[in-house]
Formats: C-alpha cells, sequence, structure tokens
C-alpha cells in the first residue's frame, strides 16, 4: 500500500456544502441529519484505515464539528493494525497517526492477529478480522467516553454487500442493505457516507488536497468481495452501466418493504407470546400460523433478537430452520447462534438461551 498526494490543500476548513452540488459534503450532510448520526453530546470515534474513504470521513467530521458544534466531545480517530501486510501495516498505523495529529484529533490505536484467530475458531480470515476490528473499536468508543463509532462505508460498499448478498440468498432484510446507524452488540455504528459514491470521495480528497494510503491490489480480506468488486460488476456493468444505482434503488424498495413487516411483527408478537422471561420465549404454534409465513419469519427474527440482547446475525437459511420447526412433530429441536436452541411442543414452539456463550462480538463487513 503506498501513499497517493492531491495536489495543495485549499484551506483547513471544508465549505459549506451548496444544495446544487453533487458532492460528498452534500450527501453526508443530508444523511447525518435524517438519521441523527453524529451525537450531539459526548465523543465520536471514527474508524481510520487510512484509505481514501477513512481519511475523507475523518476530514469531514472534524469540518462538521466546527460548523456545526457536534459532536460537543471530541472526535477519536481509532485505527486498527491488522498485521496482514508487515511493514505496510507500520506505514498505514504512522499515516493515520500523523494525520490525525495534523487534524488536532486524538489518535487510538490497536493491533490484532486475524490470522491467529482464524486458526483458532475454524473462521474465514475476513470474519476473523472483522470481528477483531469491531471489538477494539468497541474497546476505543468505551475508552474514549462514547457508545457510537463512524465508519467510512460508501454507496460503492452499499452496491456490493446487496448484490453479494443476493448471490448467497439473504432475503428481505439483507438485500435492505446496510443501514446508516446499527447498534451492533453494544456498539452504535453510523455510516455517514453510505450515500456517498467512490467518485465523490476521490473528488473531495483532490479538492482538499488529502493524501490516503492506497492498496495498489485494490482487494479486502474477503476473496467473494474481492470477485464482486474486480470481477462480476465491470462484466456486468457491460450489460448495466448503472447497475450501482440499479442495486442502490431496489435496495431501497426492499427497506421500505422491511421497515412495514418489521413493525406489523412489532405489533403482533404480543398476541402469541405465551411465556417471556429472562432466556426463554414461548409462543403459541397455533396462533403464529394463522399469520402469513413472510410474517411469521419476521416475528422469529425478532424474538431470536430478544433472547440474544441484541442484534443476532442471524441468515435466511436460520430463520426458515426455526419456521420449518413450527410444523414439525412435537419434540423436534434446533440450533442457533449464540446458543440458542428451539424445540417443538404440543401447541408450543419453546425458545432459550443458556447463560455465560461465546463473545458477542459480531459486525457486518463492508468489507
Amino acid at each position: 500500500m503506498a501513499t497517493r498526494s492531491p495536489k495543495a490543500p485549499r484551506g483547513s476548513k471544508a465549505a459549506r456544502p451548496n444544495p446544487r452540488d453533487e458532492r460528498l459534503e452534500l450527501h453526508a450532510e443530508r444523511l447525518i441529519a435524517a438519521h441523527e448520526l453524529v451525537p450531539r453530546e459526548g465523543s465520536l470515534v471514527v474508524g481510520v484505515s487510512g484509505g481514501p474513504d477513512s481519511v475523507a470521513l475523518l476530514d469531514f467530521l472534524v469540518a462538521y464539528r466546527a460548523r456545526h458544534g457536534i459532536p460537543q466531545g471530541s472526535l477519536v480517530a481509532g485505527h486498527v493494525n491488522h498485521g496482514l501486510r508487515g511493514e505496510e501495516s507500520e506505514a498505514d498505523e504512522a499515516f493515520v497517526a500523523e494525520l490525525a495529529g495534523r487534524l488536532d484529533v486524538r489518535f487510538m490505536t490497536a493491533r490484532i492477529d486475524p490470522v491467529a484467530r482464524q486458526r483458532e475458531r475454524g473462521e474465514s480470515l475476513e470474519e476473523a478480522a472483522r470481528k477483531l476490528r469491531y471489538r477494539e473499536l468497541r474497546r476505543m468508543a468505551v475508552e474514549a467516553g462514547s457508545a457510537r463509532v463512524a465508519v467510512a462505508h460508501t454507496a460503492d460498499d452499499q452496491a456490493e454487500t446487496i448484490l453479494l448478498r443476493l448471490i448467497r440468498g439473504a432475503g428481505i432484510t439483507g438485500l435492505s442493505g446496510m443501514r446508516p446507524l446499527r447498534k451492533l452488540h453494544g456498539l452504535e455504528v453510523a455510516r455517514p457516507l453510505l450515500t456517498t459514491t467512490r467518485r465523490h470521495v476521490l473528488e473531495y480528497l483532490n479538492r482538499r488536497g488529502l493524501a490516503f494510503r492506497e492498496d495498489s491490489s485494490n482487494q479486502t480480506t474477503d476473496p467473494r468481495r474481492n470477485f464482486v468488486r474486480l470481477e462480476l460488476l465491470p462484466r456486468i456493468r457491460i450489460m448495466n452501466p448503472s447497475i450501482q444505482e440499479t442495486l442502490l434503488r431496489e435496495s431501497a424498495l426492499f427497506a421500505e418493504v422491511d421497515r412495514y413487516l418489521a413493525a406489523e411483527a412489532s405489533r403482533v408478537l404480543p398476541g402469541v407470546v405465551l411465556v417471556r422471561e429472562r432466556g426463554k420465549i414461548e409462543l403459541d404454534a397455533a396462533g403464529l400460523l394463522l399469520y402469513p409465513e413472510v410474517l411469521r419469519k419476521y416475528i422469529f427474527r425478532y424474538v431470536l433478537q430478544e433472547l440474544n440482547e441484541d442484534i443476532l446475525d442471524l441468515s435466511t437459511a436460520h430463520i426458515s430452520a426455526l419456521h420449518s420447526l413450527l410444523k414439525s412433530p412435537s419434540g423436534r429441536a434446533a440450533d442457533f447462534p449464540m446458543g440458542i436452541k428451539a424445540r417443538r411442543e404440543r401447541g408450543v414452539l419453546v425458545l432459550t438461551k443458556g447463560e455465560g456463550e461465546p463473545e458477542r462480538v459480531q459486525a457486518p463487513s463492508k468489507a
């Protein structure tokens, strides 16, 4: 990974966004206002790898704070050194430390060993790196007195994620894409650049004269995302040059449906719960069968997340397995992530979660 330096900077403060512009500032400010992504009180940790997206995000948030006075606490540049590229990883850390000093923000760093975790737990390298990265960002947030971390996922990342989920089979919720603000295992993750394209990011960096670290291979730790980014999307663009816009537009439609079904499931849930206590929920099987299958699956998602006491990383297969259990004879059982178990009894679907389950640090991929 090398450092790329655009032309000389034009001052320390970004200009107030012009509504007629298609610039990073306009997209980011609109998204921040719509979802209250920047907290008014306390500090905000910004995940900074040194790449173009995270450098642009940190610089923008420094200027945003100067304009609006929020967050009222400090901004913190949080860097996680994955140690996967030797001297290049060390250079990334040094670059972010220098950037933070130049922008007059606090710098925090952590080192992780995703390769060791991959060997120990049998996870993919990408999954191991992601879980460790978010664990360290959460630790930084606690140390900084913050409950929120801002990360630099862009509209390009969103399009890649939607296509990956479509290939995998993710259901309505998955095809809604990443959310601008989501609570993940005790950590609020904000994505101010989620409607900003990489083209806008590069234009911002050039206009602001900001250097950044660049990976010449343009690769992540996830081979599936590399395939989508470097091979699949370029081929699809031959048929549809606007495939990114198409994916984002379709994702917005899925998100609208997802919000409606989630609200309906929340409304219906109390009427089918027979027992509701810590670590255990019993559902009326016959009552559930009165509702459409798609709504039943949303109810299951709510129940599993309530048992986990946080967002649970569920696939369509997990929800489908629970739905199959609903129609099974008494005595059938199934296991789910984070130690959650379900069993079919006479007229009842019983879900329980044991104590002392393994760590619950999981996060969406951006990468």
